[in-house]
């Protein structure tokens, strides 16, 4: 843990030596007079010096305020952050939702929806740097969004040291986001559907404090990534008291052998020793718990070829039973194993332009009703955004099926994109609640469109 303590040490005060990137490699013995001074190869928003071929890379070049490979010091500090809106709009068999509902849920959806149509979905803000050739440090802030970004400052996000002499060797230490399944790998900068699937979710253990070693090529084809973290999702950096997240995952890319553009399947395991923990809320700070399954398994793919895509996930969580400390107080705890399969095909049908769709399937044990009287909290769960919110069903079932169609447009890249879709959806197994006027099952579909900027 003193490696982690003296990490936080590192991290700031490397953070102070980012706001002097202008003079970074710079001389102190000015060019003869009589000779012309070397051209230099460094660029960068603090040099006047743009880069690129298109507008559009001129503009995005500007987030980098300096960059020089030959700097045997600091070989870049950029600016990185993303933004996303979104809205959405659903029908069920008992009536129709919307994000309005949404942001009635609880105050936690609240922070992020403005007016009663529109989510900011993500908005995050922060730096990168490369140090030494083979350092890196870089980290975000989640932005607060709620009142027009009143308070600007939620939490770290992430914030995190590298060392990575080679690709074979990857360090990591520090508030990292800990991703599981191939669905939670790829960044939400370039997911291809407006949310990830469901089970994905529930088996997501979020942004933690710890460290990790990864790395590829080992045997020309091997990849592999291995981490321990804190259990506990807070504000800043973990206190290393409630639990342990451990994370191991090997790959293998095959992409040589077939021909295709990329090719890589993975098995990934993850264990928790204290499943459901969550943090007390702070201010405009809404903590997550940590998934209550106690061991997780997956087994992913993922290729693209020419205009085509297709990325796979196979999950499967072992629920726990027993109690958990959330929020100050012990709760009980009763989560089925759930199995959940995703399969998410992509083709271009024109430049800039994708056509994506997803098939989802999830299964968990039978839903069992506290005291025999009122529905269960566990089990699998209506997705929060935003089926959970259609009016009167009960949010939990033992088997969900959902199919979504949806179109990219990409004004530059993942960097610029307007998203839209269409999922069709059913949940069945509830427990009916005849008090409330809650059905035990849903069908529906929900309407996504969204902009995602990012840089």
């Amino acid at each position: 843990m003193q490696t982690i303590k003296s990490a936080h040490r590192v991290i700031l005060a490397t953070s102070l030596l980012g706001c002097l990137p202008a003079i970074a490699g710079t001389t102190v013995t000015p060019a003869p007079t009589e000779s012309p001074a070397p051209t230099s190869t460094a660029t960068g928003l603090l040099l006047g010096k743009l880069t690129g071929e298109t507008t559009y890379d001129r503009m995005w070049s500007a987030f980098t305020l300096y960059k020089d490979d030959n700097n045997p010091v600091l070989q870049e500090f950029s600016l990185q952050g993303r933004f996303q809106l979104q809205y959405a709009d659903g029908n069920s068999d008992d009536g129709h939702f919307d994000i309005e509902d949404f942001k009635n849920g609880n105050a936690a959806n609240a922070q992020s929806v403005w007016g009663d149509h529109i989510e900011a979905r993500r908005a995050y803000l922060g730096f990168k740097s490369k140090w030494y050739q083979n350092w890196k440090l870089e980290g975000q802030i989640d932005v607060d969004t709620t009142d027009g970004m009143g308070n600007f400052y939620r939490n770290i996000y992430d914030l995190y040291l590298i060392y990575a002499p080679s690709d074979a060797l990857n360090v990591t230490v520090g508030k990292i986001e800990v991703k599981f399944g191939r669905e939670q790998e790829i960044s939400s900068k370039e997911i291809l559907t407006i949310e990830r699937s469901l089970v994905s979710n529930l088996l997501y253990p979020g942004e933690l404090t710890g460290i990790k070693a990864n790395g590829k090529g080992i045997a020309e084809h091997w990849l592999y990534d291995l981490g321990v973290y804190g259990n506990d999702r807070v504000r800043e950096f973990s206190n290393f008291d409630q639990g342990a997240i451990i994370l191991g995952k090997i790959g293998y890319d095959y992409s040589a052998q077939t021909g295709l553009d990329t090719a890589v399947a993975s098995l990934q395991y993850l264990h928790n020793t204290a499943p459901g923990y969550k943090e007390q809320n702070d201010d405009n700070f809404y903590a997550s718990g940590s998934p209550a399954f106690t061991d997780s398994i997956a087994l992913t793919n993922d290729i693209t070829h020419g205009r085509f895509g297709l990325t796979t996930d196979i999950l499967y969580g072992f629920g726990y039973k027993g109690n958990a400390e959330q929020a100050g107080t012990t709760t009980a705890i009763n989560q089925s194993d759930v199995f959940g399969i995703s399969i998410i095909p992509s083709y271009y049908i024109a430049d800039g332009l994708q056509l994506v769709g997803r098939f989802q399937w999830a299964t968990s044990g039978d839903v069992k009703a506290k005291n025999g009287t009122t529905p269960a909290t566990s089990n699998l769960g209506l997705p929060n955004r935003y089926e959970k919110w259609a009016p009167n069903v009960i949010p939990n079932g033992d088997n969900y099926t959902s199919f979504y169609l949806g179109l990219n447009y990409y004004l530059y890249g993942h960097k610029l994109k307007i998203m839209s879709g269409i999922e069709y959806s059913m949940m069945d197994g509830g427990i009916a609640n005849a008090g409330k006027k809650q059905t035990a099952s849903y069908d529906g579909y929900t309407f996504f469109s969204g902009l995602r900027f990012s840089f």
